[in-house]
């Protein structure tokens, strides 16, 4: 495993060629084919996230992949490769390096000075405290080498669920991970939350009872997180010291504790209908079509390097029908809690900010929401009993580019978007 330099010919023989012919004209650099894209959005107004800039890498980039923050970088990983940008100026960020690896990998989540970055069969713990200079420090996997279905990581612990329908864990400090622990799910899982130490896990049970269930109460009040792994459901999951949001599919279910004159309240904050808001969001606005932004400024990685690259001047403009706004919008693919809003991105090329709690909330006797969602009945069942849904902050439609991982810098001034980009 080595640090990439000089090992994109292939891919980059035309684009030399073009650098050659017009670098002495414009300083500026024809464009190469670009396999997955890396996004900068500006969030200073909420309302008006700006497309700040955007560097297109010659790596494929697979739906597992995903972008995380760790300090002043961003890393992201493309099918083999994990990459190094550097994002303390957020307005231009720099490309470092690109670490390759034997097989196809996925998600990639920070510990202190080490990256995990997963494969089918292996995880890899990555030393990046040099982070221009990423190493390999260790090669794990599970017992019997069975498959790896997602992995999260908290303090010193590396919690692997495999596709065994087991969890495990391991204390991996200083690049090294050592099994601790194994523990075979129950039936009826459906999400994990640690207890008193890293070791003890909370499997909370899918839930049959009208009221709020203590599975989901404990975690909140004594602060015991819940792991971002998939639910037994695979829905995706995300959790803050206060809020617990899960996603199946288009919607957004949301959970979290507040202070009600001095008591702590736990409870289920909303239904995040995601189409149904946008319809509202464009109502409001008044906006009857919405144009694809296009970054103020375009980079593209060539040989190691990063270059200014002509913006495409090309822009398309959609019309907004209400009746294919799910459709034209595409399954949500990532969102993440910063505060107490939502950041999304959806398949088709747009990111939503969303608070989790409506600016009112209204008190649901007996809890009937939930048991409301988990029977699934209709829109107009939903909106007899559940407080309003947040309103959209805004709708972004991104450049022509298909998102597949989301990160939130801490202060809410920056997203970071990885891509699959649309040829």
């Amino acid at each position: 495993m080595k640090s990439l330099e000089q090992n994109q010919k292939d891919v980059l023989e035309q684009y030399e060629e073009n650098v050659a012919g017009q670098s002495q004209k414009t300083g500026i650099f024809a464009k190469p084919k670009a396999m997955s894209i890396f996004t900068v959005i500006e969030l200073e107004d909420l309302e008006h996230p700006t497309l700040a800039v955007s560097i297109e890498l010659p790596y494929r980039v697979g739906r597992n992949n995903s972008v995380i923050l760790s300090g002043e970088h961003a890393y992201l990983t493309t099918e083999k490769h994990l990459h190094v940008i550097d994002v303390s100026i957020p307005q231009r960020p720099s490309y470092l390096t690109s670490l390759a690896f034997p097989d196809k990998i996925g998600k990639v989540l920070a510990s202190g000075n080490y990256l995990v970055v997963a494969s089918e069969k292996k995880f890899y713990l990555v030393d990046v405290s040099q982070p221009l200079h990423p190493a390999l420090e260790s090669t794990g996997h599970l017992p019997q080498r069975n498959p790896i279905k997602d992995f999260d990581v908290l303090n010193d612990h590396l919690y692997v669920i495999g596709k065994n329908d087991h969890l495990y864990i391991f204390y991996a400090p200083r690049g090294q991970a050592r099994l601790v622990k194994a523990v075979e799910l129950e039936k009826r899982w459906w999400l994990l939350s640690l207890k008193a130490d890293g070791i003890e896990v909370k499997q909370v049970p899918q839930w049959t009872s009208i009221t709020f269930p203590a599975d989901l109460w404990d975690p909140f009040v004594s602060q015991r997180r819940f792991l971002q792994l998939h639910s037994s459901k695979q829905e995706k999951v995300r959790a803050s010291s206060i809020f617990l949001v899960v996603e199946p599919t288009y919607d957004l279910l949301s959970f979290n504790v507040y202070r009600v004159d001095d008591q702590q309240v736990t409870s289920y904050t909303g239904y995040h209908n995601l189409g149904w808001q946008f319809r509202e969001y464009l109502t409001a606005t008044g906006q009857k079509t919405l144009t694809r932004r296009i970054p103020a400024r375009a980079y593209a990685v060539a040989n190691g390097k990063m270059q200014e690259i002509l913006p495409e001047l090309s822009s398309e403009t959609m019309d907004v029908e209400d009746k294919r706004l799910k459709q034209l919008m595409g399954p949500v693919t990532d969102f993440q809690i910063s505060g107490d809003r939502l950041y999304i991105v959806t398949a088709n090329g747009f990111f939503f900010i969303m608070p989790i709690v409506h600016p009112y909330i209204i008190e649901i006797e007996n809890m009937r929401d939930i048991e409301i969602m988990k029977e699934g009945l209709s829109k107009s069942a939903i909106e007899k009993v559940l407080s309003p849904s947040p309103p959209l902050l805004s709708a972004t439609p991104l450049q022509a580019s298909r998102p597949i991982s989301l990160a939130v810098g801490e202060g809410e001034h920056f997203a970071y978007v990885l891509s699959h980009p649309v040829h």
